[in-house]
């Protein structure tokens, strides 16, 4: 008999409908797990296109190829209005013309615009204030007749700090970055590959007042240069880009795209759970798998990814580092907790194995032992499982697959089913 044959429980990106994320094994429905999302959200298709998802349907999203993941992310908030209408008022051009609804977006609809240089210097700009000091702002581009295009983030009262990031179009790299004499921490940029040559630029930075009021896009033509505090733009006139979908978040990532008009939208978080299910997770011993695409190295920490029982009586995997992906292997009980750390993983696939038993604990990742804990006391009473926090919603992982048994597999099963 298999390994998956001999599984209790066994969810992947298969099967959706409103509320629900139908398990694998058991077939009989009381695997199911429940999901709970108040509002409409995107996802990529597998065309490779962004589309809308009704309120409450899980989300089995393909950005990262011809496989989905199941796509849990926090609540997040489009500060931008107009977010696909550049040529609306709200956006300030500078040295610049939009041609609206001129290409095929990333959705695959009309609707992405085109920016056009008439001088140097040139901008497209517009205000979006954030409630946190940690921001982040991206786009969607695609290249015109232009290879690099420019973005930047700003503090308030305009250039008081400023990170700044230009993004080669041809190789799909950040080519390089600079910020303000003003210093600006957890500062980052990301470049990340769309259908159709599209790409997803992004910059995060944080701030030391507590707002973000001036953002600008720039773009140049021939090889940018850095001065000491500034980027150099060397825009030649008639260079064009094609962009879409802007989004200004509170946050340290950018998240999946929410389209804006004339306000302000909110995509609420994804709350991903099962209760009553005692009897599919072993009491006294067992094994808990977990596959992730690598989330980004950025998101939050803290955050717990997955966790078996409740908070007082739990076992929980969580990212301890809001810079590199460093993860943390938690169980607490009525003695107390206990916590393991993984060393830094930079794989973009990620598979976790948790073996549960009093006297023999291990934990693996990426098909090595991070550590066992043998004189630890385990939690006992596991009646449900849930992907990330409930309480707080504020997880950002894409779910490859997650599986149970009621037994403590071996070391050697665990290694093999934890080898990337």
């Amino acid at each position: 008999m298999s390994l998956l044959e001999q599984a209790s429980l066994v969810i992947t990106p298969n099967a959706v409908k409103e509320s629900i994320l139908y398990s694998v094994v058991p077939s009989d429905g009381s695997g199911d797990m429940d999901v709970v999302r108040a509002t409409t959200a995107t996802r990529v298709n597998s065309a490779g296109l962004i589309e809308s998802v009704a309120s409450n349907v899980p989300r089995l999203d393909y950005t990262n190829g011809s496989c989905p993941s199941i796509l849990v992310e926090p609540q997040r908030t489009n500060l931008f209005l107009y977010s696909e209408q550049f040529d609306n008022i709200n956006w300030t051009k500078s040295n610049m013309n939009v041609t609206a609804n001129s290409s095929t977006s990333p959705d695959g609809t009309t609707t992405a615009d085109t920016i056009t240089v008439t001088s140097t210097s040139a901008e497209l700009y517009a205000a979006g204030t954030s409630a946190t000091t940690t921001t982040t702002l991206s786009v969607f581009v695609k290249k015109g007749n232009q290879k690099y295009f420019g973005l930047t983030i700003n503090g308030v009262n305009n250039f008081d700090s400023r990170y700044q990031a230009v993004f080669d179009l041809d190789n799909g790299t950040i080519f390089q970055e600079n910020n303000s004499s003003t210093p600006l921490t957890n500062r980052s940029a990301k470049i990340e590959s769309y259908a159709n040559g599209w790409y997803k630029v992004s910059v995060t930075a944080t701030f030391a007042i507590l707002a973000v009021g001036f953002v600008v896009f720039q773009h140049s033509n021939s090889v940018p240069t850095i001065p000491s505090n500034n980027l150099g733009w060397n825009n030649s006139t008639n260079g064009n880009t094609f962009i879409w979908g802007a989004q200004l978040e509170a946050g340290s990532n950018a998240t999946s795209y929410i389209p804006t008009v004339a306000s302000t939208v909110t995509r609420n978080a994804d709350v991903i759970s099962k209760t009553g299910i005692s009897d599919l997770i072993g009491q006294t011993e067992g094994t808990l798998f977990f596959e992730i695409n690598a989330p980004n190295p950025n998101s939050p920490s803290g955050v717990t990814m997955i966790q078996l029982g409740l908070v007082t009586s739990r076992i929980y995997i969580s990212k301890e580092s809001n810079t590199q992906n460093i993860f943390q292997l938690a169980t607490q009980s009525a003695s107390g907790y206990n916590f393991i750390n993984s060393s830094i993983i930079t794989t973009s696939t990620i598979k976790f194995a948790i073996a549960y038993k009093n006297g023999d604990n291990a934990f693996y990742v990426n098909g090595a032992l991070v550590s066992s804990a043998s004189a630890t006391a385990n939690p006992t009473s596991f009646s449900q499982m849930n992907f990330g926090d409930i309480s707080f919603g504020n997880t950002d992982i894409k779910v490859k697959s997650a599986t149970l048994w009621k037994t403590r597999l071996s070391n050697t099963e665990l290694a093999q089913l934890t080898t990337i």
